[in-house]
């Protein structure tokens, strides 16, 4: 039974591996397309959106919308998460660095 709890676990873990959103790096804060960032600033926005977007539902890839699409997403799902306008735009901060990093080679 106790190896069967093991497995399941580590089943878990690996589920929520594929899922965690991309870690904040140096080169995310100078990618941003949002505007100046610090690391800390979008390390918050990376554990709001994992925190808070994952109550009502599993973490959208980053690249599953644009960089055009994700302000009017973050803007309506503000009231559901709880989120202050400043954490709003820390979430925000976060995805639009975070896809910037993604999209050019020369950050990675």
């Amino acid at each position: 039974m106790a190896r069967s709890l093991g497995i399941c676990f580590l089943f878990l873990l690996a589920g929520c591996s594929a899922t965690s959103p991309p870690e904040v790096t140096p080169k995310m804060a100078r990618a941003s397309s949002h505007g100046p960032a610090t690391v800390g600033q979008l390390q918050h926005g990376r554990v709001l959106f994992a925190s808070r977007c994952i109550e009502c539902h599993t973490l959208p890839p980053i690249a599953r919308y644009t960089d055009s699409q994700w302000p009017h997403l973050v803007n309506a799902m503000d009231g559901r998460a709880s989120l202050k306008p400043e954490e709003r735009e820390a979430v925000l901060s976060y995805i639009l660095a975070a896809r910037a990093k993604d999209s050019n080679p020369a950050s990675k």
